[in-house]
């Protein structure tokens, strides 16, 4: 018993001084006012500091968060820009397309024959030889023209009942009586089976110059006459030669070829069945 008492005794001494303590600290509460400011003056900062390395990284989170967004919208205005360049492109050879029927239709409406558009579906080289869209059950006939909206293209060589080929004038096997615009000099102008046209045995009195027009003249009946063949690029004559050649650059854009006129035979006249290479007769 004497040792419980003993125990008992202690716990309530120390209870005592506890009490005793609080209450010392409570009188003496006003007295450390002072150092405890200045603790906190000293403290703030390195609170701040502590709270530095978490500000850091909430500025970087969104900073990236910032940076993926910016690369997110770049991403997709570049998508938007290649659909809109796209769409551009697009409405452009729609206006080109357009200009192109425009031009033949124009081209039409001047022209007293009547003609039939037809697109270009086909192309070989040897010989330089065009398929297009229109044949026989389109009254398409060998032997009609062919023209674009520039000038004259050549001439159907075959036909089938959907589809027409068409020899070129480049080609070296074809010819067309041709007249030069500015002084009414007749001459025969034949493909040079590239991309040209070459005027042969020229006589040398002829006045052909250098940028002169040339124009289907009508003469062998093939060929209506007033339709733009090409433009003389060059006149050679040899010293002491006779005749001379000349060479021309076709008027039709033959290597933009899209759409095509092909020239009905007017009603009642009689289509003149010569070879592709026959230039008619007289020049």
């Amino acid at each position: 018993m004497f040792a419980s008492a003993t125990g008992t005794g202690r716990a309530l001494t120390a209870v005592l001084l506890a009490s005793c303590l609080a209450m010392l600290i409570g009188r003496q509460s006003s007295l450390l006012e002072h150092p405890r400011q200045v603790l906190w003056t000293i403290a703030a900062p390195l609170h701040s500091a502590a709270q530095l390395p978490n500000e850091a990284a909430e500025i970087a989170r969104r900073a990236f968060a910032k940076h993926a967004d910016v690369r997110r919208e770049n991403a997709a205005l570049r998508r938007e820009l290649v659909e809109l360049r796209g769409m551009l492109t697009r409405h452009d050879a729609v206006l080109r397309e357009n200009a192109r029927l425009r031009e033949l239709y124009e081209s039409r409406a001047r022209a007293r024959e009547d003609m039939l558009v037809a697109e270009l579906v086909g192309m070989s080289e040897n010989p330089v030889r065009i398929t297009i869209n229109k044949g026989l059950l389109r009254e398409v006939r060998v032997g009609h023209a062919v023209t674009d909206s520039q000038g004259l293209l050549g001439q159907v060589v075959e036909t089938s009942a959907l589809t027409s080929r068409v020899l070129l004038i480049t080609d070296s096997s074809h010819s067309v009586p041709v007249r030069v615009l500015r002084n009414d000099v007749y001459a025969i102008a034949a493909g040079d089976g590239k991309d040209g046209l070459l005027l042969k045995n020229i006589p040398s009195t002829l006045d052909v110059l250098q940028g002169d027009r040339l124009v289907t003249s009508g003469l062998g009946g093939r060929f209506p006459p007033g339709y733009p063949v090409g433009e003389v690029t060059a006149f050679v004559q040899a010293p002491g030669e006779l005749f001379a050649t000349a060479t021309a650059r076709p008027t039709a854009a033959i290597d933009r070829l899209r759409q095509v006129l092909v020239v009905l035979t007017p009603q009642g006249e009689e289509l003149v069945e010569t070879a592709p290479g026959d230039a008619g007769p007289g020049t």
